[in-house]
């Protein structure tokens, strides 16, 4: 994403630092202002002018003149950013000490003994809060450096200097916002109270299990007595317990507190404790009330109610009041009861009994009361409770604040536009859970100030009414309310100097309605927007009061494209094109049109509906592709096969064509360029430079990696934060969002680790590219991509003694989350295909159970027989002219190989017995089944077959071969012994996949796995290697490897530095009849699946060329085959997977004819590979 594009999308989610962070389409735009020179007044030139007008000498020279410019606009960017940080660390800081002192006070005196506690729960919910404001701090901090680097970065390129280092270091750099710590020491020390409060919960549980277990007989008929709360025979002794129980609580914090408050006066003291047993006493009220909504008769629980106040609370406040508190018992009792109903009001109890409590005692609740206490953590009054409490209408305590109620008209007007911690009003939470009646109520009151308040997420409650498809709740808004259907954004006055300093940024309704894939809100908005500028343009006065009817987000898509890239409804497509969306319409953020957004996200039906609606496919991005590309690239056979729909032999249509024609209602036009240079993808970027590897990396020996006697052990995370799964107990979970996972061994040659979280997706990473840098108007630089790919790779000597600790960090702060560690034995376990998965318990810095870790593991053995060495056995790899590496023409690189002229196909797989063989298929038919070989011994396929299948008669050339082995198993070290070393073999190794023996099912005897299979297959290979060089043939028999499946390949190759190894696609097949592309299994096996409703997924699966070929280039594997099916329909992807240094190997059917000329490094046809003298790479 590029980071002014980005940096507009994270204002919206940080919306109380909007117009405090650095203005950089300001800074970029003063660039161009400067470099371009001043023309005279008269000349109108300078109207469209633009930098690709300029020569650029004269840019160079303008801003080198105007450097002094620049610079002093730079440095007010970063006074403001700096000073706005102080001041906010500033208000963090205050408010954790706040916090604190509350949190030492809750603890001294009690409060926090349960989970369940309202001061528990406030405390815990307001250190969470304040945890999100030291992350929304960090990631502020974070984005205003690297907007200073890039705007730096920008400067240097168009001015030919080099200001940024320099600049960056000496001024950047040094300032507070860059360098302070204070934000990290509160996050520490924030998530040390967390842990303390957890532990206060844990210890609670520990005790109330150990009182339950030690109870004798006498006390749990005593308990029963007790509980029976409807009892009204027992009410004195009721009393007479509580009285024993709160005396008891005094001397127990009498004598707690005694020690750490002997300078206090004792009247301070007593004060303090009948506080805290009245706090205690109302949590006790709450829980009994909610009790007594449970009881089954209904006159006998509303008489409990109505006569609460009397039996319990008024009862209570007498006995345990002293003299002098008597006259001041009656607002005792109404703080009680107001407490008391507020806590209710937010519960699960049912609206009907808390109205007979409410009416029964409405003389002494206050309505307006605000706890002071609650004024730090939440700052809700009693609306917001009642339209915040999800269960429950709540609706009577609006209606009687209204009508019945005491307070004044411009007390309940205060009351309903106040705002929480969070800047929300009573309207936000009952638009948010679609509370019609509420929201019905709040609006005919006529005393709300603005129906569009925005939220401290930039959301109003139109749009959160949106987000969670509440129509009614939404057509309310629009028609009763007023709301705005078409926004603006409103402007924030900075006071200190009386002028409009910036504009707040907010959701469009529309948008959110698209990306919430809501028709019906869609259709209302649209509506409305549509009557509001047919209304303004009957008034020629009114007319510049039209608003357009679509909008780009923060990240420049328009509806349509948002629409594409979720999937959306193809009736929602229809509604908005309806109302003039252009399916051709091109975006501000990667200059695509909505087709490729469907494409990129695999959404077939969306693909559908925009062909029906004239979507082109005969176009090419800035990077030269095709909506059709990228759909082989990183998409599925179902939108393959949607794309196929349309003729393809049309001519590519730059997108600067296509914005020309497209339609005028856009918000934004955008004005590209021609640009004739393609962007190609580049993978080789992600590649490292030739250089001597650190210890960590594999020993290279020219041709590629290989292991000789170490053991490759691959980590992998999984992408996203999905490895790690935090428990949530009592709906509190004790951590910091992770941020980072620190891997550290036990043995000291490796080196620690760290891997940022959350994990990249593996389907994109930098093969697909947003286009930068092409266009200067409009094109901005992409934000680095900080997160890893997961994957750590290690190299020991033996996995007996190799154990691996787990340290997880959060994103914000140095404090440690949790931890675990992989033992030796876990990494024992015999894997089938080397790849396993493994789940690690996390444990906090006390031992307590948080969560797991899930991570998948592989595990590749060295050779361990005698290999070939490099020094005697030619290597494929070894070049035959002067110069191993020449640059092409067109900057690809051309390998001058030994591998040329034609290669035997041979198929081999093993036995059940591990006997390897030959074979024309991985199955055999015997009387119209068909099973698989790995299933048979060798006596059990010599019975199915009829022959001596041990026996070969006669010598071969090619052509006989080819005949023999299509009909023939054979044992693959007799089937050597006879081919004459002249023929030139490609070895396809099959092994079935996880998927495969998952979904087909395939048993795999447990003698069996890759690792053994592949040792067994090389140990023939170089046996018969050794005997063709002893016999007196003087050369090595020209050897490739090849197989479909991707772990096989990969062990091929690193247990061995001497033979190619090609990765096979097999997965996508073209149906004669249909013309449709079809998904198989990667070794073509789907017809042999016993439940073919199990392989439905082959069809949304991912085609994964882009990921093949990332595989490819990470595990060194010289080239890739493909269908030529696919390749002859998108001849671009034949130049991009050359482009990056593999062999590309175009895979032809037998009913094909051969490609006279694609590109192509080699064609595999008929059971034969056919290589070009010369090897483009």
């Amino acid at each position: 994403m590029k980071f002014g594009k980005y940096l507009e999308a994270r204002q919206l989610e940080l919306a109380e630092y909007n117009s405090h962070f650095i203005d950089y389409k300001a800074l970029k735009k003063l660039i161009k202002q400067l470099a371009i020179p001043t023309l005279k007044a008269s000349s109108d030139m300078d109207l469209h002018l633009t930098l690709d007008d300029i020569d650029e000498k004269i840019i160079h020279q303008r801003l080198q003149e105007n450097k002094a410019a620049f610079f002093f606009k730079l440095e007010r960017e970063l006074e403001k950013v700096n000073g706005y940080y102080l001041a906010r660390e500033s208000d963090l800081r205050i408010k954790f000490n706040i916090l604190h002192s509350k949190y030492k006070d809750y603890k001294i005196n009690g409060k926090l003994n349960s989970n369940q506690a309202t001061s528990f729960k406030n405390l815990y919910a307001a250190f969470k809060k304040f945890q999100k404001d030291l992350r929304n701090l960090e990631q502020y901090v974070e984005l205003n450096k690297t907007g200073f680097s890039k705007a730096l970065k920008k400067w240097d390129k168009r001015s030919q200097s080099h200001d940024k280092d320099f600049y960056l270091a000496t001024v950047v750099s040094i300032q507070p916002i860059f360098t302070r710590d204070g934000p990290l020491k509160l996050n520490d020390e924030t998530l040390h109270i967390l842990l303390e409060l957890n532990d206060i919960d844990n210890n609670n549980r520990r005790a109330d299990i150990q009182s339950s277990t030690f109870t004798n007989d006498d006390d749990d008929d005593n308990n029963t007595s007790n509980n029976n709360k409807h009892n009204n025979n027992n009410n004195n002794n009721n009393n007479n317990n509580n009285n024993n129980n709160n005396n008891t609580l005094h001397d127990n914090y009498e004598l707690t507190t005694s020690k750490i408050l002997e300078n206090q006066l004792e009247h301070l003291f007593q004060a303090s404790s009948s506080s805290l047993d009245m706090e205690m006493e109302i949590e006790n009220w709450y829980k009994e009330i909610l009790n007594i909504a449970t009881v089954k008769d209904v006159q006998r629980k509303h008489a409990l109610l109505r006569n609460f106040r009397e039996t319990k609370i008024f009862t209570y406040l007498l006995q345990n009041s002293s003299e002098s508190f008597h006259k001041n018992v009656f607002s005792l009792l109404k703080e009680c009861l107001t407490t008391l109903f507020l806590l209710l009001v937010a519960s699960p109890l049912d609206d009907n009994s808390l109205h007979i409590f409410y009416k029964s005692n409405q003389d002494h609740i206050d309505l307006s009361y605000c706890d002071e206490d609650d004024q730090v953590f939440s700052r809700k009054n009693v609306f917001h409770e009642a339209a915040s409490c999800p269960e429950k209408s709540r609706l009577f305590i609006l209606d009687e604040a209204l009508t019945t109620s005491k307070l004044s008209k411009e007390t309940v007007q205060k009351l309903l536009n106040a705002q929480d911690i969070h800047s929300r009003v009573p309207l936000h939470y009952a638009a948010e859970l679609g509370k019609l009646e509420f929201v019905h109520s709040l609006l005919i009151t006529n005393l709300l100030e603005d129906v569009d308040p925005i939220d401290s997420d930039s959301k109003t409650p139109l749009v959160l009414a949106i987000t969670n498809n509440h129509i009614d709740v939404v057509r309310d808004l629009l028609t009763i309310g007023g709301a705005n259907a078409s926004p603006i954004e409103k402007p924030i006055l900075d006071y200190s100097k009386n002028v409009i300093s910036s504009t707040k940024v907010q959701f469009d309704p529309l948008n959110v309605a698209c990306k919430f894939n809501n028709h019906d809100a869609a259709k209302l908005l649209l509506e409305i927007r549509s009557k509001q500028n047919a209304d303004n343009a009957k008034n020629k006065s009114s007319q510049h009061l039209c608003q357009p009817l679509f909008k780009k987000n923060s990240t420049g898509l328009c509806t349509l494209h948002i629409v594409a890239k979720i999937g959306g409804d193809p009736q929602l497509i229809q509604l908005l094109i309806r109302y003039g969306a252009d399916p051709n319409e091109i975006d501000g953020f990667n200059k695509w049109t909505p087709i490729f957004y469907a494409v990129r996200s695999g959404h077939s039906e969306v693909i559908t509906e925009l062909l029906k609606h004239n979507a082109r496919l005969d176009i090419e991005d800035d990077n030269g592709h095709s909506p059709l590309f990228y759909a082989l690239w990183e998409s599925h056979v179902d939108v393959l096969n949607a794309l196929l729909q349309r003729p393809l032999n049309l001519p590519s249509a730059p997108l600067n064509e296509i914005n020309s024609q497209s339609s005028t209602q856009r918000l934004n036009t955008i004005d590209l360029t021609p640009n004739n240079d393609k962007f190609d993808l580049d993978i080789q970027d992600s590649i490292p430079d030739f250089a001597l590897p650190p210890p960590i990396i594999p020993l290279r020996k020219y041709g590629h990696n290989f292991l000789e006697k170490k053991i490759f052990i691959k980590l992998k995370l999984r992408p996203g934060l999905e490895s790690i799964k935090l428990t949530q107990d009592n709906g509190i979970i004790m951590s910091s969002s992770p941020g980072r996972i620190t891997l550290s061994s036990n043995l000291p040659e490796i080196i620690p680790r760290n891997v940022i979280l959350p994990v990249r997706s593996g389907e994109i990473n930098n093969f697909c590219k947003d286009i930068s840098e092409t266009n200067d108007e409009e094109d901005d630089d992409e934000i680095s991509e900080d997160h890893d790919d997961g994957e750590i790779i290690f190299q020991v000597n033996s996995i007996d003694d190799f154990s691996m600790d787990f340290e997880i960090f959060p994103s914000f702060g140095t404090r440690i989350i949790a931890k675990t560690t992989a033992m030796p034995f876990l990494f024992k376990k015999v894997a089938i295909n080397s790849i396993a998965t493994v789940k690690l318990p996390l444990f906090d810095t006390r031992l307590n159970n948080i969560g797991s870790l899930t991570l998948d593991y592989q595990i590749i053995f060295p050779y361990p027989g005698n290999p070939l060495k490099i020094i005697k056995y030619e290597p494929y790899w070894k070049s035959t002219g002067s110069d191993l590496m020449t640059s092409s023409k067109d900057g690809n690189f051309v390998t001058s190989s030994s591998l040329n002229g034609s290669f035997i196909s041979v198929l081999v797989c093993a036995l059940n017995d591990e006997t390897i063989v030959a074979a024309p298929k991985p199955y055999v038919e015997f009387k119209g089944t068909k099973i698989l070989l790995n299933d048979l011994t060798k006596e059990q396929l010599e019975k199915v077959v009829d022959y001596d299948f041990g026996k070969i008669d006669g010598s071969f050339d090619e052509v006989t071969l080819k005949q023999y082995l299509s009909s023939r198993v054979v044992p693959l070290r007799r089937l050597l012994e006879v081919i004459p070393g002249s023929v030139q073999l490609v070895i396809g190794v099959y092994f079935p996949t996880d998927k495969e023996i998952d979904t087909i099912p395939i048993k795999i005897s447990p003698f069996i796995n890759i690792n053994q299979f592949i040792d067994k297959l090389l140990l023939i290979i170089f046996e018969h290697e050794r005997f063709l060089r002893h016999s007196g043939s003087g050369n090595m028999r020209q050897i490739v490897f090849s197989s479909c499946n991707w772990e096989a390949c990969s062990i091929l190759n690193w247990k061995q530095p001497n033979f190619p190894v090609l990765l096979q696609m097999k997965s996508l097949l073209r149906d004669s009849t249909t013309g449709k592309f079809v998904g198989d299994t990667p070794n073509c096996l789907k017809e042999l699946a016993v439940n073919p409703q199990k392989m439905s997924y082959l069809n949304t699966e991912l085609i994964n060329i882009h990921t093949m070929v990332q595989f490819a280039m990470n595990n060194n594997l010289l080239g890739v085959t493909l269908p030529y099916e696919v390749l002859k329909i998108c001849p671009s992807l034949a130049r991009i997977i050359k482009q990056n240094g593999l062999l590309l190997i175009a895979s032809v059917g037998e009913n094909d004819q051969i490609p006279a000329d694609g590109g192509y490094s080699g064609i595999y046809y008929a059971c034969e590979l056919l290589f070009e003298n010369n090897i483009g790479m």
